[in-house]
């Protein structure tokens, strides 16, 4: 898992600047929130993006996940990671 990651970042970083794969943990679905591990304040709906396909379950809340941070201020939510 750790090596698709480390492929999806790389290929973000070619297009993007300022851009940094990191890990959190899901917090809450509705509003959602995401935890990072290197930031003592929680991700709030308005800076997260989610993947259409990343279908995130009530079971998922607590599990780390994977966000990519953006040169706008945003964070684009991959997914849980496993």
């Amino acid at each position: 898992m750790q090596t698709a990651l480390s492929k999806i970042f790389a290929g973000a970083r070619d297009g993007v600047t300022d851009t940094q794969g990191e890990f959190g943990e899901l917090l809450s679905l509705s509003p959602l929130s995401v935890k990072l591990d290197e930031d003592p304040e929680p991700l709030t709906e308005e800076e997260l993006v989610k993947l259409r396909s990343s279908e995130l379950k009530i079971e998922d809340i607590g599990k780390k996940v994977a966000v990519i941070s953006c040169s706008n201020g945003q964070y684009l939510l991959l997914g849980v990671v496993e």
